[in-house]
C-alpha cells in the first residue's frame, strides 16, 4: 500500500508539472497598427492608418512576463506645390513618420483559447518629417498603457483580435495622449 502511495503521490506530482507547462514561455507579435495623435484641437491630420507593431513577451510565470514591443507609423501630411517655398522650387510631399520603443510588465490571464492581457510599457517615441529633402525629428519620453485579447488558433497560433493601448508622449511642454488599435498574428 505504501508503495502504491508513493507511485501515485510522483504522477500526481508529475501530471502537475505537465499541466504547470502548458503556456508558452515566450511569444513573438506581428501585425497592423493604427495611431491616433493628439495634435490639438482643429488638427485634420490626427488619424495615421499606415503602420505596424511588433512584440515579443516572455513569461516568467503562467501570468507574468515582460514585453520589448517597437512600433511604426507613417502618414503623407501634404504636397507642397511647387514654387510654395521659392521661386523654382519644386513640388513635393511633406511627410511625417512617429516610430516607438518600449518595454515593460504584462499580465495575462488563460481562461481556455481566451488570453486577455493588461501591459504598461515605457520607453521613447521618435517623431520625425521630411520635405523636399529636408527633414527633422525629435525624440521624447513615452508610455503605452492598456492590453488585449488574444484567441488562440493551435498549439503555437493565436490571433489578436485587438490591443488599444493609451499612448502618451511628451513633446515640448505639454503631453499628447494618443492611443493606439494593434491586430494580428500571435506565434509561441
Amino acid at each position: 500500500m505504501r508503495k502504491f502511495s508513493l507511485v501515485a503521490l510522483f504522477v500526481l506530482l508529475c501530471g502537475m508539472y505537465a499541466v504547470a507547462q502548458d503556456y508558452s514561455k515566450a511569444e513573438f507579435f506581428a501585425g497592423y497598427q493604427y495611431l491616433h495623435i493628439d495634435c490639438g484641437s482643429g488638427c485634420t491630420v490626427a488619424s495615421w492608418p499606415a503602420g505596424f507593431d511588433l512584440d515579443g513577451t516572455y513569461y516568467f510565470t503562467r501570468i507574468l512576463g515582460v514585453t520589448a514591443d517597437f512600433d511604426y507609423n507613417k502618414k503623407t501630411l501634404g504636397t507642397v506645390p511647387a514654387n510654395a517655398i521659392f521661386p523654382g522650387s519644386p513640388e513635393g510631399n511633406v511627410d511625417a513618420r512617429a516610430f516607438g520603443l518600449h518595454f515593460g510588465p504584462r499580465v495575462k490571464a488563460r481562461i481556455g483559447k481566451i488570453e486577455p492581457f493588461g501591459q504598461a510599457l515605457f520607453g521613447f517615441t521618435d517623431l520625425g518629417g521630411s520635405a523636399l529633402g529636408v527633414s527633422a525629428s525629435d525624440k521624447a519620453f513615452s508610455m503605452k498603457l492598456g492590453g488585449g485579447l488574444d484567441v488562440s488558433a493551435a498549439r503555437h497560433f493565436a490571433v489578436r483580435l485587438g490591443e488599444f493601448n493609451l499612448y502618451l508622449t511628451r513633446f515640448g511642454s505639454a503631453t499628447q495622449k494618443n492611443f493606439t488599435f494593434a491586430a494580428g498574428i500571435v506565434i509561441r
